[in-house]
């Protein structure tokens, strides 16, 4: 399974013997970055990687003895088929939303920047609006939360009306 955002795609690496990451599940086996060919049986464990270049700095080690106490970022399991396990999965998916957390905040800052931009074009274009329809100062500071001074200030050059009101 694999997660995007905004050129990031992250995904839970199957890793096999010697920290060297797989790059497809085939029929035979596993193919890694180098072409190599291993059997399943050779998964130690799964990393978090993104495709930018980032990977967790550790990773869920595979145990497949039933005996043993897992430690931390230790996961039982006898499937043997290199795939990660459900509960690895989520635990990528969750390391990998930390990494990208920086990109959705200054996307989340670009939208409200966006916003605040389209919002002002709109507020000039309505004081405009008012003007022009013969409102005075005091009642569009007051309409905007502003003082009438303030209002004029900031609106002057947009009005059409001549009125100082």
């Amino acid at each position: 399974m694999t997660w995007d955002y905004d050129g990031h795609e992250g995904y839970a690496a199957t890793i096999a013997a010697g920290d060297r990451k797989v790059r497809a599940h085939v029929t035979e086996g596993m193919e890694l970055e180098d072409g190599t060919l291993v059997p399943d049986s050779d998964t130690v464990g799964w990393r978090t990687t993104c495709s930018c270049g980032w990977r967790a700095p550790l990773m869920f080690e595979r145990v497949t003895d039933p005996s043993v106490s897992l430690a931390e970022r230790q996961v039982f399991d006898t499937e043997g088929d290199g795939w990660p396990p459900r509960e690895v999965e989520e635990l990528c998916r969750t390391e990998w939303h930390e990494h990208i957390r920086p990109a959705e905040n200054l996307a989340a800052v670009r939208q409200a920047a966006e916003d605040h931009r389209l919002s002002g074009e709109r507020l000039d274009r309505a004081v405009a609006g008012a003007r022009d329809g013969g409102a005075s100062w005091t009642d569009i500071g007051r309409a905007a939360g502003v003082a009438r001074q303030t209002a004029h200030e900031r609106w002057k050059a947009l009005s059409h009306n001549v009125d100082s009101s």
